[in-house]
């Protein structure tokens, strides 16, 4: 190629096949170099990923082993302030206790747990008036006003508003022959 001819080429674009390669090596370095910092990047995100999620895996048992404990405590505490019924119970049973005291101490051990399970938040399930099955179980039927509770067979408790043990109840119905005559 005559030197006109190199320099027309030069002047078109076209740079010299060397100078090319070393444009090229030097932009393969550098990406090279760049693929390297993300690849190190990489690495310190996986590894901060690998501690938080350690952590959290520490809290979550950190937090399991707390409930667990809080709940062990709360029984410790329940079971503490029960035995003081224990004991009024084997007072009453005493050999040289008598029928009326007898009667007597029974009930004030009844007050006492009573008092005791509503310090808790144990409260009663209303039993009169109206049905409702979120809070009674009907146990028996009978003769009589459509879902009105007519006797407890057994009271029922909540604690808080969750209901604990449901109310067992006779409820009315309306009678088949008042039906058919109405």
């Amino acid at each position: 190629m005559s030197e006109g001819a190199a320099n027309g080429a030069k002047e078109n674009g076209q740079a010299d096949p060397g100078a090319r390669l070393e444009a090229m090596q030097k932009e393969l370095d550098s990406v090279r170099a760049q693929l390297e910092a993300e690849r190190a990047a990489g690495r310190e995100r996986l590894e901060l990923a690998k501690r938080i999620q350690a952590d959290f895996d520490n809290f979550k048992k950190r937090m399991q082993r707390e409930k667990e404990e809080s709940a062990k405590a709360s029984n410790d505490r329940l079971m503490l302030d029960l035995l003081v019924t224990v004991d009024d119970l084997e007072r009453a049973l005493s050999p040289s206790v008598k029928d009326e005291e007898l009667r007597k101490g029974v009930q004030q051990i009844h007050s006492n747990l009573m008092a005791l399970l509503r310090s808790y938040g144990l409260r009663e399930i209303p039993a009169e008036g109206r049905f409702d099955p979120a809070l009674h179980e009907a146990f028996a039927a009978c003769d009589g006003e459509e879902g009105v509770i007519y006797e407890t067979y057994q009271k029922g408790y909540l604690i808080g508003n969750r209901v604990i043990r449901h109310a067992k109840v006779k409820v009315g119905r309306a009678s088949q022959e008042g039906e058919q005559n109405g």
